[in-house]
């Protein structure tokens, strides 16, 4: 019997949610404005230089 009710404690501790909370209208707000300040600089940065006109590094 005692084994019978150990298990079922343990089965029933498993269960439980484990899930963060979720964010509250103000924190959504915040992660929102944070996004869109990312795009907005992810938009601005150029990407690399073309260099496929530049001359070539090998020497002759």
């Amino acid at each position: 019997m005692k084994r019978i009710v150990a298990c079922l404690l343990l089965v029933t501790a498993g269960c439980r949610d484990r899930s963060p909370p979720a964010p509250t209208e103000e924190q959504s707000a915040q992660l929102n404005e944070a996004e869109d300040m990312l795009n907005a600089e992810a938009a601005n940065e150029e990407g690399p230089a073309d260099r496929s006109t530049g001359p070539s590094n090998s020497s002759d």
